[in-house]
């Protein structure tokens, strides 16, 4: 009898701007993302039309499945809110969210990137570390439901743009 063997399908999705009509599959995502910030669907709309918002949804085959909000002030930048949909979770869809919205960043002088996570949110941790964010402070009870500190994170990007 042969060994079972692992296969894995890969998925391609695409990286774009946020539309209007993507608000009900966030607002779907979010449902399913407690670690995630929960904001009120018409938040993103508006964010996507602020001056600085950045808004990127990934998806495959027409459906959302992933978001990342962010905005930018002067040189400096704020990662708001990652959500990945449940299926499609540890597949490479929230990194490349993030590495779309440090591209963004990058293009538009931006020196430095913070973001504040959950700190029982170990899977978000590893990512942003994995994209060279490092730990810088820490807010006591910053959650709620169930209250939790937040940890700080802060990635520089240097002259060349990285």
């Amino acid at each position: 009898m042969p060994p079972e063997r692992n296969i894995t399908t890969s998925i391609a999705w695409k990286v774009r701007a946020f539309r209007p009509s993507d608000e009900r599959a966030i607002s779907e995502i979010l449902r399913q993302s407690r670690e995630a910030a929960q904001w009120p669907p018409e938040s993103y709309a508006n964010l996507a039309n602020s001056p600085g918002g950045v808004l990127l949804v990934s998806e495959v085959d027409a459906q959302v499945i992933g978001f990342v909000a962010a905005r930018q002030a002067s040189d400096e930048a704020e990662i708001l809110n990652i959500a990945v949909h449940r299926d499609f979770r540890r597949k490479g869809v929230a990194s490349a969210l993030l590495l779309a919205a440090l591209d963004t960043f990058s293009r538009s002088a931006v020196s430095a990137v913070f973001l504040e996570l959950r700190e029982s949110n170990l899977p978000a941790c590893t990512l942003y570390q994995g994209h060279g964010f490092v730990v810088s402070g820490r807010r006591k009870l910053y959650y709620t439901d169930p209250a939790e500190d937040a940890v700080c994170m802060l990635r520089k990007f240097t002259a060349a743009g990285d």
